[in-house]
């Protein structure tokens, strides 16, 4: 006869200590989503703005209609994260449990752009308004930025927080945290324009001949050297920023088919609509080198997992990506302006750059004997 079964007694807690509070709950996909479409709404307004202070150069004045568009944007999204707490607080028992998962830091952002925004009208009162690569350097314009990249990230943090959210969602799953994504480093990219190859074109024949004719001999070399500086470091910079978001999605999750696409051409899109689109094809262009970058993805299907396949796709595509943009540029224009040493080398350094922010954020395993007598690291 079998002894009588007893049920489990759940041992209680220490003497002295509180139980262990159970975690918020997640917000769940529709509110991520909402949180996703009022971001966009917050940064369509920022890239309004820099649309027309760069198709507009007199423009003197903080009250515009784009930073109406802009403004009311944040005003939205901080309402809305705002709202989705506070409603929750009768059912979680305290303000502490009310903030879902990855809600907490977009509530910093929400307050830092609130505070950053009075300082930007008070500075542009004292100071005026600040023209080309001197806006985007101006202590309450950064800011603004560090506050709308918390807001934007939001729905990223709540779902990479979700324990249901499995690593082989599928693309509509994951669609808030996508976009959260594409926002975050186009977000990025707008602070980075002036050397953006998408967003301007200086590698063509075109351009280099029209140096040859604006400037004397003497200028021309000191012009051209220049020129191929910023345009190297702006290849390198923009790889980080178009695939970086690329390598947080793969930490994560599968990525799922189309998601490649969406990061890159996202980014792609409005850098040229920061110029009014007035060289449309490079946007074609990066289009066409994310559909490369998304034919790589489904070849080599990288994952932390098998780490020679993400290698493998951290070196193929920058490389895939820039040849199209170099490729295109080249057949459009009639050649390049680049020696091929130089764009040679470019393609190359997109490459080692997409390894070195793998290795950073998938960094090899350390062995077992050394793990155990490493001395513990702080929580994150």
């Amino acid at each position: 006869m079998p002894p009588p079964s007893h049920p489990k007694v759940r041992s209680a807690p220490p003497a002295g200590r509180p139980a262990a509070e159970p975690p918020p709950a997640p917000a769940g996909w529709r509110a991520d989503l909402v949180t996703a479409v009022l971001a966009a709404w917050l940064l369509g307004g920022l890239f309004l703005d820099g649309w027309a202070h760069n198709t507009r150069p007199l423009l003197e004045s903080f009250l515009t209609p784009w930073h109406a568009v802009f403004y009311s944007g944040f005003a939205a999204s901080a309402g809305w994260i705002g709202w989705s707490v506070s409603t929750r607080r009768a059912a979680a028992g305290s303000w502490r449990r009310s903030v879902p998962p990855g809600y907490g830091l977009g509530l910093a952002g929400a307050a830092i752009f609130l505070v950053s925004g009075v300082g930007d009208m008070a500075w542009h009162l004292a100071f005026g308004i600040e023209r080309d690569i001197a806006a985007l350097l101006s202590p309450t314009h950064l800011g603004l930025f560090l506050g709308a990249f918390l807001i934007v990230t939001t729905p990223l943090r709540s779902a990479w927080a979700d324990p249901a959210l499995g690593r082989a969602a599928g693309l509509v799953r994951l669609l808030p945290a996508l976009g959260s994504l594409a926002l975050a480093g186009t977000l990025a990219a707008f602070m980075f324009q002036y050397l953006h190859p998408v967003n301007d074109n200086v590698v063509s024949i075109g351009h280099e001949l029209a140096l040859r004719v604006d400037y004397t001999p003497f200028q021309y070399e000191q012009v051209h050297r220049l020129g191929i500086q910023a345009g190297v470091s702006g290849f390198v910079i923009s790889t980080a920023l178009l695939f970086g978001p690329v390598l947080f999605l793969l930490r994560r999750w599968r990525p799922p088919a189309g998601a490649a696409a969406l990061l890159l051409g996202v980014q792609c899109v409005a850098m040229q609509a920061l110029t009014g689109f007035a060289d449309a094809g490079l946007a074609v262009l990066g289009l066409l080198g994310a559909a490369a970058v998304e034919g790589l993805l489904a070849v080599l299907r990288p994952s932390p997992v098998r780490r020679w396949r993400l290698r493998a796709f951290c070196a193929a595509a920058p490389v895939a990506f820039w040849a199209v943009y170099f490729g295109g540029v080249g057949v459009h224009d009639g050649g390049l302006g680049w020696k091929p040493e130089v764009w040679g080398g470019t393609l190359v350094w997109s490459g080692l750059t997409l390894l070195a922010l793998a290795t950073v954020m998938f960094p090899p395993a350390v062995p077992e004997p050394a793990a155990a007598t490493a001395p513990l690291s702080p929580r994150p």
